[in-house]
This record gives C-alpha cells, structure tokens and sequence, in this order.
C-alpha cells in the first residue's frame, strides 16, 4: 500500500496548508517517521492512519513553532451552557495518552480509533 503525501495531509487538515508548504523538510521527516511507524498491520487502513498520524504530529509542530493552539485540544472535561463555558482536559490532566500526546488534537484522536480497529493486542502467559 502506498504511504501518505503532503496533499493528502492538507486535505483533512486544510488549516495545516500553509505551514505545511513553508515547512517541507520537516513535512518530508514527519512523512518518513510515520510510514516506519504505521506499517502493513494496518492492512487497508495503512495510509489513512498515516495522514492522521502525520497530520496529528504537524499540528503539535505547528504549536511549537508559532506559539498558537490551532486544533489542539483535550477531550471536553467540562461544558456549561449558560454564558458558554467549555474546558479541555490537557496533557497533564486527565486523558494523556503517555507521551505520544494522541489524546491532544482531533487527529491524534482518530488516529487512536483506526488503531483500535486494526492492531490487535495480545497477553503473553508464561507457565
């Protein structure tokens, strides 16, 4: 199966174009870490996951580098309707996922759902 692209990437994250465009060595690096990282156990589902691995990483990136919080954010810990209140659990609250951070964009997030459905886990018992 084919690995992602760039244009792949800004398809489902088209608010990632511009840095993605200004960006391409380390887009290109991303691309390459996560093609070794998602690989043929993902079955037909391979290149999906590696957009949304890629873009899941790009999005952390992009926060790095410009300070900003574009698409990142917890799972909703907290609504109120009333005057709108809305809070976000964050990596150091509730929902971490380690520190690969999954849990902190709307990609990671889905990037967490198609591993789910693809890799199984297993338990080793010894006797």
């Amino acid at each position: 199966m084919a690995d992602t692209t760039a244009d792949n990437v800004k398809l489902i994250a088209p608010e990632l174009a511009t840095f993605i465009d200004a960006n391409t060595v380390l887009v290109d690096l991303i691309l390459d870490d996560v093609a070794g990282q998602v690989d043929t156990t993902y079955g037909s589902k391979e290149e999906r996951a590696q957009r949304y691995l890629a873009a899941h990483l790009l999005t952390l990136s992009q926060q790095g580098s410009t300070g900003g919080s574009s698409g990142v954010s917890g799972p909703i810990k907290r609504e109120k309707v009333g005057q709108v209140e809305r809070e976000y659990a964050t990596a150091s609250g509730s929902g971490a996922v380690g520190s690969s951070r999954l849990d902190e964009t709307k990609y990671g997030r889905i990037f967490v759902d198609i591993r789910k459905s693809c890799v199984m886990g297993f338990n080793a018992f010894t006797p």
